[in-house]
């Protein structure tokens, strides 16, 4: 992995003092968008947002060149169903013309065995402990943002049993309707009496709700009934709330779902 640790201009002056920290997913394309996070207080005087430490984590070497493929293996659950029409997509070139056919074979190849329970396992027990000895981090008040399969990622890390992340953005998740294995954790952990406290806020676009295309069912729909179920069955250890973001697509709407995410929970 590549991982970039971004600071805020205050940090080296104020030397005893803790920061929040936010881990966010898909780095080599964020990276250049969260350094401007770090610091987003200093410039908006209208929303006093606190100053953050931005880790961004994404690829080197040859995974960078197929982050599409290797990221599907990083950030889908363990079990996650992907439809039969997507995978039929894929391999047919139809789902994007801009990927070799090597890439579409190992993108097909880790939709088809996901392994977000590494991902998580190396961030929480290999990435966050070298961060902790090396920057000011408040241990207490990490954070964690994912859009789209990042997304689906963040909401798999919010429904394990216990977290290292106390506030979680799930931006426009790819949770599909009725068959997500999202549904089933977040089933296992009512039964099992609820979660450690962490917070998880959820945004969807609201054109992938209403255009018609496939964002209606890769991603809007099963965001919406998951948002339906997280407010009338609630988690214990589980504080929710979500937003729908006007006028965005599916890319457009990451910039809006970041500060969103900020809002509810750095200010």
């Amino acid at each position: 992995y590549a991982v970039w640790i971004l600071t805020p201009s205050g940090y080296e002056a104020e030397s005893d003092r803790l920061f929040p920290a936010i881990y966010m997913m898909d780095g080599n394309w964020n990276v250049a968008f969260a350094a401007g996070l770090a610091d987003l207080g200093s410039w908006d005087l209208m929303d006093p947002f606190q100053p953050t430490i931005q880790i961004c984590v994404g690829y080197a070497g040859a995974d960078a060149d197929q982050a599409l493929a290797v990221r599907a293996r990083d950030f889908l659950p363990p079990d996650e169903i992907v439809p039969q029409s997507y995978l039929d997509d894929t391999e047919s070139g139809e789902i994007s013309q801009k990927i070799d056919r090597e890439t579409a074979r190992l993108y097909l190849h880790h939709l088809r065995n996901p392994a977000a329970d590494r991902f998580l396992a190396f961030l929480t027990e290999e990435l966050h402990p070298f961060v902790l000895a090396n920057y000011r981090i408040s241990p207490n008040d990490v954070g964690l943002f994912g859009h789209s399969y990042g997304g689906l990622f963040a909401t798999y890390a919010a429904l394990q049993k216990t977290s290292i992340f106390r506030n979680i953005g799930a931006s426009s998740p790819g949770i599909l309707v009725d068959g997500s294995a999202i549904f089933g954790l977040y089933a296992r952990a009512l039964a099992e009496g609820g979660l450690t406290p962490r917070n998880l806020h959820m945004t969807v676009a609201a054109r992938e709700l209403t255009d018609p295309g496939s964002y209606q069912s890769l991603v809007g729909g099963g965001t919406i009934q998951f948002m339906r179920h997280a407010g009338s069955t609630p988690l214990s250890g589980l504080d929710f709330t979500s937003a729908i973001l006007d006028g965005e697509t599916h890319v457009t709407v990451k910039p809006q779902a970041a500060y969103s995410f900020l809002r509810r929970f750095y200010l």
